[in-house]
């Protein structure tokens, strides 16, 4: 009797665990369904966002009767198959885009360059908390940096280049940006100063400021960024003196100051770099 009644205390105890089992698995499948759902809508609210299509693109790719993961332009993780990668550059697509690109939660980057976007960037793009690339190059977009963008310590790259972005660049922008290589927001509409701060982004590469209307001098604490290999902030208002801290570049392969009002004397600093640098500094006040 002892036995029968182990045996059957075991096989009871065998049935709840296999029964937490199978909760928690409809639990994860549940969730798993509705933050796919999430991304579908997110991605649909952009192709409703869209008021030309000239190829065809999204009308052909984008429909409910295929997984997310299939249509063209989305990358999933294979393991849980929220979508990680959007990238439907160069399609000439017309339209805005929409605050609900935000509920792509496990979106690392996002790739809407070469096309005629208009209209504002939506803050809450940049809620997504896994994101590190952010491409928006030649579009129309208008407006001022998004102010979550600050918060992002995941980026990596943002490129906002060729657009008709307007304001100034807060001083905070590298407060929260510790990974950031490259900065891009040339032709655009930036005004003011170029701030210090941006000395605190260490990982900087590439900072790309021309055909803007930034005015004042140029900061000495960007001399402080010791990974810099691109620096161009040609055709602006800039004046004052060339830094000396600018020899301290020792990675710098590129950089233009062109027609800006800038004087001093470059020679001191250009001698730090090796002969394969290509410096553009044109039109300089000596």
């Amino acid at each position: 009797m002892e036995r029968v009644h182990s045996l059957s205390m075991m096989s009871r105890s065998l049935l709840r665990h296999c029964l937490i089992l199978i909760s928690l698995f409809i639990a994860a499948a549940t969730a798993n369904t509705s933050t796919t759902t999430a991304d579908q809508d997110g991605l649909l609210a952009l192709k409703a966002h869209i008021t030309h299509d000239p190829t065809n693109f999204l009308a052909k790719n984008w429909n409910t009767r295929t997984l997310v993961c299939n249509w063209t332009g989305v990358t999933c993780d294979v393991h849980s198959h929220r979508v990680t990668i959007l990238n439907i550059s160069r399609l000439n697509l017309t339209g805005t885009i929409p605050s609900q690109l935000g509920n792509l939660s496990s979106l690392q980057s996002l790739d809407l360059s070469f096309n005629q976007l208009s209209g504002s960037i939506p803050s809450a793009i940049f809620g997504t908390y896994t994101l590190k690339y952010v491409n928006f190059r030649e579009n129309q977009l208008s407006g001022a940096f998004p102010s979550l963008i600050f918060n992002k310590s995941s980026l990596q790259l943002l490129d906002f280049a060729h657009n008709t972005l307007s304001d100034e660049i807060p001083a905070n922008i590298c407060s929260n940006l510790p990974f950031l290589e490259i900065l891009s927001l040339s032709q655009n509409m930036f005004h003011g100063g170029i701030p210090s701060t941006l000395s605190n982004c260490t990982y900087l590469q590439k900072l790309s400021l021309p055909y803007n209307d930034f005015s004042g001098a140029i900061p000495k604490e960007i001399g402080n960024l010791n990974k810099l290999k691109r620096l161009y902030l040609g055709r602006n208002r800039l004046q004052g003196e060339i830094p000396q801290e600018f020899g301290n570049l020792a990675e710098l392969e590129q950089m233009s100051l062109s027609e800006n009002k800038l004087q001093g004397m470059i020679i001191n600093f250009l001698q730090f770099y090796s002969s394969s640098a290509c410096f553009c500094i044109r039109s300089l006040v000596l």
